[in-house]
């Protein structure tokens, strides 16, 4: 009975890890899936529309290390590949990486609409 009870523990417990190690695996591909490769931008308004972007890590909008210039047409949408990063943007020329309007942040997978 002795020998029984042991093989039932390590089998359960080896199971425990599975479950488990599958459990974490499908958290991950669901965050990676949420998280998006980038933030989508829309012009919602009549006028073309140009903003500045600063992604590529999870530091403040002002230490972000990769920036671009966007110009978005009306009624068209533009996606910026922030590689799984957020995005901040600015809507009027940044000034040593400060934006005088202040920095928005999207996180990675969202849409923002402007205009």
């Amino acid at each position: 009975m002795r020998k029984s009870f042991g093989k039932s523990l390590v089998l359960g417990l080896v199971a425990g890890a599975a479950l488990s190690m599958a459990a974490m695996a499908a958290d991950t591909q669901d965050a990676t899936a949420a998280s998006g490769n980038g933030v989508t931008f829309v012009n919602n308004g009549s006028r073309q529309l140009t903003f500045y972007t600063r992604f590529g890590s999870d530091a403040s909008c002002q230490g972000l290390p990769k920036a671009q210039t966007v110009s978005i047409a009306p009624g068209q949408t533009v996606t910026v590949d922030s590689g799984g990063s957020k995005v901040c943007f600015c809507l009027q020329v940044p000034e040593r990486r400060g934006c005088p309007s202040g920095w928005s942040e999207v996180k990675a997978g969202g849409t923002r609409r402007l205009g």
